[in-house]
């Protein structure tokens, strides 16, 4: 569903991503991530931090999970699971 506020700055894997829809899921970071980054791309099914600097709130996402998306909103996969 788009977002009613129009789109929203997120950072994931330390850039800004523009995103128009309400939620963002695990799988949309990974295929996002990889998109953005191919050099360090996701292994496995790491639990992906999120945290929103304006709104607060954070939390771990895993497989088959969503989160709302704000501006602020910033994504973050531990190096250990990036190749």
């Amino acid at each position: 569903m788009k977002h009613p506020q129009g789109p929203q700055q997120i950072i994931i894997a330390g850039r800004e991503v523009k995103w128009d829809r309400e939620t963002i899921s695990y799988e949309e970071i990974v295929a996002e991530w990889n998109k953005l980054d191919p050099s360090r791309t996701v292994e496995g099914q790491p639990g992906i931090d999120w945290k929103n600097e304006y709104a607060g709130g954070s939390g771990i996402l895993y497989p088959g999970e969503s989160v709302k998306v704000q501006d602020g909103l910033v994504i973050t996969i531990d190096p250990s699971h990036l190749s």
